[in-house]
């Protein structure tokens, strides 16, 4: 279908042009792919799709979609057509409503409801043939939208704006008789106005720092700098609207009409200009902070233990110096947001999901590295819990009197998860060294295969791990602490099994020396409490083949004496080097 020959397409196209500017020559980039052309021909010719958006992309060329973008980054243009039916040629304009759509939906709400349904509801002129209870009430509601739509505007940049009454556009009239004459006829309007504004700062001034952490999430200390960040810039607006020369006209009609929002208002003003010192303080000590923690972040975790210190040393001198952040309520909020930061960094150092996908030898290296530097954490903070009177030059001193518990409680659960992959670990490298272990001896093949049993049974066990899909750092993951209570329970069984391998391969050595290339063989894995506590019988009967072995080794170099002091030669075996022959003897 040619675009030049119908006035539907024609129109879709000039309109789409003049309004996202799209130049000629990417408009025909677009009819050039076949794919993209036939969705603007088949809405125009079919009934399924009442929707049309073009939106213009980065390189200039217009696409079209049959549903609203959820998040539009650019401008773009709408048809919906009033049913589900074909466009006509003829009536094709009356089937179909058109418009724009800009990247911020909400700025462009706000400039409808300022620039087109107030002015147009609110003209008296416009309501002459109308009650006058209907065109107050339609008045009223107009207000109230615009009231709702500023809000909200604000909101979303972050601030509180606070709407002003109808007609306050006369508050600042050169001629004071008539703004007080406005004013004094707006006194109810202005008293409903500041219970709103009550309302809307009080949200403000209630919100905490901690609200994310009440919430069971997990924030990290950024959260905290930005919170007060943020609550000094919206606390500023506020006090910028409030001490504005409408605001100031208000306050005095209601104290010359004697109102009783006036002690309301003064109060208000008064909390947000306390909140507004407090947030600047706050912000000024937290800069420093920010600067420790954002290099803390840009660390790799090999390079983060000698990092950590200095951010609790300047954590010691904000709560030295600034009288509003010295509370423990505060101070402990950062604290377990540092501890979260620590968590994540560990989480992506360590590679959950490729701890038991990789060499056993290399996690270990690596998890006990992650414990270090967090026990290391730990230290740092009782360190400077200890030494923090040091930090109060010209101040009262005022100490951490929090339990520690308060500040750790997910991070001991997480370096408590940490040890329990430790030990997982350690366990896996230990048994992995039954593979190379066989026994000799009478019992020799017996026992051998009896250990072959017992590896092919653990490292079936160990495969559950491997193929885990959940995140085994992740403290409120279940599953894992299932799993790993399975596997205790199996190692121990495996444990007492291999004990008793170990007995009987002791008794069956028939030397010293086969008892220790016996027990050299299994190695650490003697070291596991079961094992140790069944074998430890067995260590006497080891020193006393020990004292056996050194009394026959007497009685062989009391012999040799004998015969040298008699012929006053050494004996040396026939084929021995004189100096190799010596030593051996």
């Amino acid at each position: 279908m040619a675009f030049d020959s119908d006035a539907r397409l024609q129109f879709i196209e000039t309109y789409t042009q003049k309004t996202l500017k799209v130049k000629n020559d990417k408009w025909q980039k677009l009819l050039s792919q076949d794919e993209q052309k036939q969705i603007i021909v088949d809405f125009v010719e079919k009934g399924d799709n009442v929707n049309l958006v073009m939106i213009l992309q980065s390189n200039g060329i217009p696409l079209p979609f049959y549903e609203f973008p959820d998040n539009l980054k650019a401008k773009a243009v709408y048809f919906v057509k009033k049913g589900k039916i074909p466009l006509t040629k003829e009536t094709f304009r009356s089937q179909i409503i058109y418009g724009d759509l800009s990247n911020s939906p909400l700025e462009q709400l706000s400039a409808l409801v300022d620039e087109l349904l107030v002015p147009l509801l609110s003209n008296k002129r416009n309501h002459e043939n109308w009650p006058a209870v209907v065109s107050q009430d339609v008045q009223r509601h107009v207000h109230s939208l615009k009231s709702s739509v500023f809000v909200v505007a604000g909101q979303v940049k972050g601030k509180t704006l606070l709407p002003l009454p109808v007609g306050a556009e006369s508050f600042t009239d050169n001629d004071d008789e008539k703004a007080d004459k406005n004013l004094r006829n707006s006194i109810h309007q202005i008293e409903g106005v500041i219970i709103g504004w009550s309302h809307q700062i009080h949200d403000v001034l209630k919100r905490k720092s901690a609200q994310a952490l009440f919430e069971g999430l997990n924030p990290e200390p950024m959260v905290e700098i930005d919170f007060w960040e943020s609550r000094a810039r919206n606390l500023e607006c506020i006090f910028d609207q409030l001490r504005s020369q409408k605001v100031r006209k208000m306050a005095e009609i209601l104290e010359r009409t004697e109102s009783s929002y006036f002690n309301s208002f003064k109060i208000l003003f008064q909390d947000v200009v306390n909140a507004l010192k407090e947030a600047r303080e706050i912000t000024m000590y937290l800069k420093p902070l920010k600067s420790a923690i954002e290099t803390v972040e840009e660390s790799e975790f090999d390079q983060l233990e000698p990092r950590l210190a200095p951010v609790l040393h300047v954590l010691c001198l904000v709560w030295a110096h600034s009288t509003h952040y010295r509370m423990p309520s505060r101070i402990i909020v950062v604290l377990q947001e540092i501890c979260n930061l620590l968590i994540r960094l560990a989480t992506e150092y360590l590679s959950p999901e490729e701890i038991f996908k990789g060499e056993s030898d290399e996690a270990l290296v690596k998890i006990k590295f992650v414990i270090k530097v967090l026990e290391r954490f730990k230290e740092d903070f009782e360190e400077k819990r200890n030494t923090l009177k040091e930090y109060f030059k010209d101040t009262e001193f005022v100490p951490w009197e929090f339990a520690s518990s308060l500040v750790f409680p997910r991070y001991n659960c997480f370096l408590a998860r940490v040890r329990q992959l430790e030990d997982l670990v350690e366990t896996t490298i230990e048994f992995n060294r039954l593979e190379k272990i066989e026994i000799g001896g009478v019992k020799g093949k017996a026992l051998s295969k009896q250990i072959e049993n017992l590896y092919i049974e653990f490292t079936e066990f160990v495969t559950i791990f491997q193929n885990i899909t959940y995140n085994c750092l992740d403290i409120k993951e279940g599953a894992f602490k299932k799993d790993f209570e399975k596997f205790k329970e199996k190692i121990e069984y495996l444990d007492l099994r291999l004990a008793s391998i170990i007995n009987q391969g002791f008794d069956d050595c028939g030397s010293l020396e086969a008892v220790l290339k016996m027990l050299d063989a299994f190695g650490s894995l003697l070291d596991r409490p079961i094992i140790r506590k069944d074998s430890e019988p067995k260590y006497p009967l080891l020193i006393q083949m020990y004292e056996a072995e050194l009394d026959t080794t007497k009685k062989m170099f009391d012999l040799q004496n004998a015969i040298l002091k008699e012929t006053s030669t050494v004996v040396l075996h026939v084929n021995m080097p004189f100096v190799a022959g010596v030593l051996q003897w």
